[in-house]
């Protein structure tokens, strides 16, 4: 059952990022070919059986964000918040060219709504994010 809905998860969320891209809504190319490329292996691996599940979660593969124990449950608002912050943290710490950075940046980009993002944007450019950035 919960394969079934894995499938239609995918399918859906596939079109909205085509629909997206359609609108001119698509910013990053890398991000929305990677999540493309993704949705279509969850696809096959639904349609061929090979899911796996160790934790009763399904593990799909080619995940963009790995597996975070600190996160065990499905409300990912607490990893939203944590991959954002550690992005800039890494960031602050190694600077925009560390390649390391980068699995921060996904994992918020995929896990938090955009009004989010856009509000925490402008709370580190104002100067009054309530997030600890230092290094």
């Amino acid at each position: 059952m919960a394969l079934d809905h894995s499938k239609i998860a995918a399918d859906a969320l596939k079109e909205s990022l085509e629909q997206a891209k359609s609108k001119g809504l698509v910013e990053d190319e890398e991000v929305y070919d990677k999540v493309t490329a993704n949705l279509d292996s969850w696809t096959k691996a639904h349609e061929d059986g090979s899911l796996k599940s160790s934790t009763g979660a399904i593990s799909f593969p080619g995940s963009p964000t790995r597996y975070d124990p600190r996160f065990p449950n499905q409300n990912q608002t607490a990893h939203c918040w944590q991959s954002y912050v550690d992005y800039f943290k890494c960031i602050n710490a190694k600077g925009e060219g560390f390649k390391p950075c980068q699995q921060f940046r996904r994992g918020y980009l995929l896990l938090c709504p955009q009004s989010w993002v856009e509000k925490w944007d402008e709370q580190r450019e104002a100067g009054n994010f309530v997030g600890d950035l230092s290094p």
